[in-house]
């Protein structure tokens, strides 16, 4: 057989696909790079930045798609009539769960509402604009922590690595969020084990970033608590309250920051694992994505 040149066996596999460690490092640099450039050149506004690093994520494991021969919608945002439907159940499971949360943290006596001035009509409205708000940070979180780098590791080490991987690294992102407790990064990472999942699940990102906004939304809206530590929205009619212990409450940083929150996050997460609720569609499978667990059932 003949001996490869060392320069080859650094960069490539025998089967001369770029080597695992170089396409995340790609990965990162792509992303980091167009980022930061779209961030320079589109116009100012509370969204420039999320626009900016889902763009980046998107040109990153697009170009790394297809140095591996695969479609566009192996990525996982497949441009399907089935992208509307998997986005809106998505949407609907993370508020079901988020709220869930919410009930139990309320009836333990850690969260109470207040009322405030407001109108049902700008409740609806407002509603509304908090989803439209929410859905472009949600997508771009989940082109970056679920997107190529962690499809791409499932494929090489498993699901355990990717997972976890990717659990610590959403944990890191919100380090720097008011009021973030060891319980509440601990939330974090279970949250991000669970996208991951959903993910894996499903194979499409329309569903993992569904999820994403529901969870968000019902926390930042709907409840109109702290989300991560964060007071992005304020609903009309009602102002929620945490109150009793942070472990019970979470404090300022919101449900994210209770040990219910830990408890439903985990049993959410092992009901996606193993439920035959969630399949991959036709069009998932068809983009012929890096990973995928679903037949698990």
């Amino acid at each position: 057989m003949e001996r490869r040149p060392a320069p080859d066996r650094v960069l490539r596999t025998a089967g001369g696909r770029l080597l695992l460690g170089w396409r995340l490092a790609l990965f990162l640099v792509l992303t980091i790079s167009a980022w930061g450039v779209l961030g320079s050149v589109l116009p100012r506004g509370p969204l420039t930045g999320s626009i900016a690093l889902l763009l980046g994520a998107l040109v990153a494991g697009l170009s790394l798609l297809a140095l591996d021969g695969r479609p566009s919608g192996a990525l996982g945002f497949y441009a399907r009539p089935r992208a509307v439907a998997e986005a809106a159940l998505g949407t609907v499971l993370g508020a079901g769960v988020a709220l869930a949360v919410v009930a139990a943290i309320a009836l333990s006596g850690g969260l109470r509402w207040t009322a405030q001035d407001g109108s049902a009509t700008a409740w609806l409205l407002g509603s509304l604009g908090a989803l439209a708000f929410l859905a472009l940070p949600a997508a771009a979180e989940e082109a970056v922590f679920r997107g190529y780098a962690f499809q791409a590791l499932t494929e090489a080490w498993g699901p355990g690595a990717s997972l976890a991987a990717s659990a610590i690294l959403f944990g890191a992102l919100h380090q720097s969020n008011p009021a973030v407790t060891a319980l509440g990064t601990l939330n974090v990472m279970a949250a991000g084990a669970f996208l991951g999942i959903v993910y894996l699940r499903t194979g499409s990102l329309w569903w993992a970033t569904g999820v994403h906004l529901g969870w968000n939304w019902a926390h930042g809206y709907l409840a109109d608590v702290p989300l991560s530590g964060l007071e992005l929205l304020d609903a009309p009619l009602y102002e929620g309250v945490m109150g009793g212990p942070d472990w019970l409450g979470g404090g300022g940083f919101g449900p994210e920051g209770s040990l219910i929150a830990t408890a439903v996050v985990v049993g959410a997460s092992v009901w996606s694992w193993r439920t035959k609720w969630l399949r991959p569609s036709e069009a998932a499978i068809g983009a012929r994505p890096l990973a995928l667990i679903a037949g698990r059932d």
